[in-house]
């Protein structure tokens, strides 16, 4: 076992994806923790009920800062690894998609503080969430920076800024304010998080453009749209798949529902961070091997990956699977009434694992259109059969609808692999 180790390391791709996914991992893993104490002092502090108000918010507007990113974080990383070591090519392409993003990202935080009272009152039937609504709003903003930011940074391999301007910064400098001035509503913890997020967007833009070279050319911007427009389908569908089940369970069901859904769905997610941490190394190494056409590199590192994944997932599954009511306990004794929603979730999540990084795979290529069909089925399906579900079977249903769609996503983008790159991700024991 341990000659076959060395004889893998031995190959200086996989020993490079391998040392940076560990120190992805090890960042994540502090990500991870961040954000986990980030949604016990949310839960603790402000209860069941503020903490629903909290998480319904922070669900709209992350869904609407993605589709306000117009299909650009992928196109991000994808042209930016491939230009990493040309400063002024990596800064024009940044600075092109903030360009479009912005004003779209402007336009739905007005939209949203303007009809919050409306939302809050006819949508969601939640009239205490109208002042949430509001001073969340301007997320949407900052969340469209950091966002792009941080796909500029993982394309480098600066994975050190990456990852703490993706999901740790501003929700470490929300919850320390929220410790800090003993906040216990859900409309002081919503500003605080966009406070937040204005200082990490400024700070990591800073940190991102600096020190960069004169090198390299203005991007074909019709390359870029071209690369953006399908990745922009990919983007909405993915997100609809991630946050509207909380939305949906919100115009359903009561405010505590949501926060037990929310919680449950954060901690699933936990088994998923290594896959993110993971597709920080090789995400890019996709995209260097397809334009250099190095079709065996793909697969090589492709398969390394889902192997490092599946090893090191399977532990926190079966914790999870296991102690689902231990876990939910830590944020409040009535939130262990989610127990059974978090291994729903929880096996939504794992087959997302063990696919390995497929959708990468896919756009990292050149095929965003197949990527774009495939999340086209998984979010069309979700947002017909939550609702259906949620109105039938509560938020079971919706974790049941959301794990289902999760899997058969991962499972097509599987499919597509096999069919453009010739090699299935689902078979890691097959020789590399």
């Amino acid at each position: 076992m341990l000659y076959k180790i060395k004889a893998v390391l031995s190959d200086a791709e996989h020993r490079h994806t391998a040392i940076n996914a560990a120190i992805a991992l090890t960042i994540r893993v502090l990500g991870a923790g961040m954000a986990f104490l980030f949604n016990i002092v949310i839960a603790r502090q402000l209860g069941a009920e503020q903490a629903g108000y909290f998480f319904l918010s922070l669900a709209l507007v992350m869904l609407l800062a993605g589709i306000a990113r117009l299909g650009f974080d992928n196109t991000v990383l994808r042209f930016t690894s491939a230009d990493a070591d040309n400063g002024y090519t990596v800064k024009a392409i940044l600075n092109f998609s903030l360009k479009y993003a912005l004003p779209i990202a402007f336009i739905f935080t007005v939209i949203t503080y303007a009809f919050a009272p409306w939302l809050a009152d006819n949508v969601f039937n939640k009239p205490g969430l109208t002042d949430t609504l509001q001073l969340i709003a301007p997320a949407i903003i900052g969340l469209s920076i950091v966002f792009l930011v941080a796909m500029s940074l993982q394309a480098r391999h600066k994975l050190v800024a990456s990852i703490p301007c993706q999901n740790i910064a501003h929700f470490m400098l929300c919850g320390a304010a929220v410790i800090v001035f003993s906040v216990d509503s859900a409309s002081a913890a919503a500003l605080y998080l966009s406070l937040s997020l204005g200082v990490t967007s400024s700070f990591f833009y800073w940190l991102s453009i600096k020190n960069l070279n004169n090198n390299g050319e203005k991007p074909d911007p019709q390359t870029i749209w071209h690369s953006a427009r399908p990745n922009w389908v990919i983007i909405m569908m993915n997100q609809s798949v991630q946050w509207s089940a909380p939305i949906i369970i919100g115009i359903f069901l009561v405010a505590q529902q949501v926060a037990f859904f929310s919680v449950a769905q954060r901690i699933a997610m936990l088994t998923s961070f290594i896959l993110m941490a993971v597709n920080l190394v090789v995400a890019p190494k996709f995209s260097a091997f397809h334009a250099k056409g190095d079709d065996v590199g793909i697969r090589k590192t492709a398969l390394f990956s889902v192997r490092l994944l599946i090893l090191s997932a399977l532990p926190i599954v079966l914790l999870m699977l296991l102690f689902p009511e231990f876990l939910m306990g830590l944020f409040g004794e009535e939130f262990k009434q989610g127990a059974l929603i978090l291994q729903i979730l929880v096996l939504g999540q794992a087959v997302n694992v063990v696919t390995g990084s497929v959708g990468f795979l896919l756009m990292m290529s050149g095929h965003e259109r197949d990527m774009r069909l495939v999340t086209l089925i998984s979010g069309f399906g979700v947002l017909i059969s939550v609702p259906i579900c949620t109105k039938l079977f509560g938020a079971i249903g919706a974790a049941s609808a959301t794990a289902f769609f999760i899997s058969l996503q991962n499972l097509l983008a599987v499919y597509f692999v096999k069919k453009r790159l010739g090699f299935n991700t689902l078979k890691f024991w097959q020789k590399i």
